[in-house]
């Protein structure tokens, strides 16, 4: 029964935090927004990540006016990751740091503890940078490292040694406590995409957020979208993606890994399975005597067989209830206590009985043949 209770146990715990861990992630890329499509700078192709995707980008502010124009795209917004840090004085926050324009908070609206949001839309290749300021947005993770509890709205904070002032301070209490709460929007901070561009124009654009309209079939506006980009680009230089895509591809990462780890950790049910076989086998000696009155009263080999098996059973079973408790007061403590959130849902306690079951009734076969076999003449000798 430890031997099944360990292996339930780690099976029942990888399978609930990775349905959590995939909840969570489900929630991260639907955040991003109602029917936004994304443009990265290389292609993924067979379901694994490209290489090339750190590297240069070829996407251009150009091609986010580009795809404006296109029927059924609402708006676009270029995304720059911009690198280093934030910091205020001598503290410095962990946030991603973001160029965009204001139409990804229309594309995207944001909760504002204080504050606004920059306001400047999109402007057509020759006329950027109009009305921009030194100005940036702050998630509430940079907000709380830099300013606690005091407000932060009209503050000054360094961004890779230039002065910026705090227009707004974001809010998502969603994800406070998320695993991925250092890489949801909460821990971002914006600033003004031409602003940037103005200090730093060689800066590239790392991806290209596009809203369409929601009576628009996405797979048809794909096409339309590759075909404009297209025109200046290689194809092995840019893809669209939708959410579904995202989350095809995280998931199906996150599916290898947690099979792998559960194939590693069965090795403890198989281990458990074992235990039970030879206990049962050793029980089956040890209760001769038992075996051979049952066989002078009338018992069958088949009475034998199942009453083996189903010992064999009831042993795997109850340490599978001890795994599933044991299992529920470690996610309630994950829970309580951790970034991590697991799931113990039910389709997941009824595989983790199943695979018990299954382990008990398969290694306790042998047992229940071994016992059902006895000649009761030489069993009742050994009473």
């Amino acid at each position: 029964m430890l031997g099944i209770m360990v292996g339930a146990t780690a099976i029942l715990l990888l399978v609930s935090i990775a349905t959590g861990v995939r909840a969570d992630v489900t929630s991260q890329v639907e955040e991003i927004g109602v029917n936004v499509l994304i443009v990265i700078p290389g292609r993924i192709e067979e379901g694994t990540f490209s290489p090339n995707l750190g590297g240069a980008s070829y996407l251009k502010e150009e091609d986010a006016v580009r795809l404006r124009e296109v029927p059924g795209v609402v708006r676009t917004a270029p995304w720059t990751f911009v690198g280093g840090g934030i910091r205020r004085g001598e503290k410095t926050a962990p946030a991603i740091l973001v160029a965009t324009t204001p139409e990804w908070f229309e594309m995207h609206p944001v909760e504002l503890e204080e504050g606004q949001t920059f306001r400047e839309p999109l402007a057509p290749p020759g006329e950027r940078g109009r009305g921009e300021g030194p100005a940036c947005v702050i998630g509430s993770i940079a907000k709380e490292a830099l300013f606690g509890k005091a407000p932060a709205l009209g503050q000054k904070v360094k961004i890779n040694s230039r002065d910026y002032t705090v227009i707004g301070v974001t809010r998502d209490k969603k994800q406070s406590s998320s695993l991925f709460s250092m890489g949801s929007f909460q821990n971002l901070v914006y600033i003004p995409y031409h602003a940037l561009k103005r200090v730093e124009p060689a800066t590239q654009t790392d991806r290209i957020m596009i809203q369409t309209d929601p009576a628009v079939e996405p797979k048809a506006l794909i096409y339309r979208l590759d075909a404009t980009l297209g025109q200046r680009l290689d194809r092995q230089q840019f893809q669209v993606l939708t959410q579904e895509d995202l989350l095809g591809l995280v998931f199906k990462l996150m599916g290898i890994l947690t099979w792998l780890l559960t194939g590693l950790t069965s090795i403890a049910l198989f281990v458990g399975g074992v235990g039970i076989m030879t206990v049962m086998l050793m029980s089956a000696n040890e209760r001769a005597g038992e075996i051979g009155v049952r066989k002078t009263v009338g018992a069958r080999r088949s009475d034998i067989f199942w009453q083996f098996l189903i010992e064999a059973v009831i042993l795997a079973l109850v340490g599978g209830l001890l795994a599933l408790g044991l299992s529920f007061a470690v996610d309630s403590a994950l829970y309580a206590f951790t970034p991590v959130k697991p799931q113990m849902t039910w389709p997941i306690v009824g595989l983790a009985m199943g695979v018990c079951l299954l382990v008990g009734a398969v290694f306790g076969v042998v047992p229940a043949i071994s016992a059902a076999r006895r000649d009761p003449v030489e069993s009742l000798r050994k009473m």
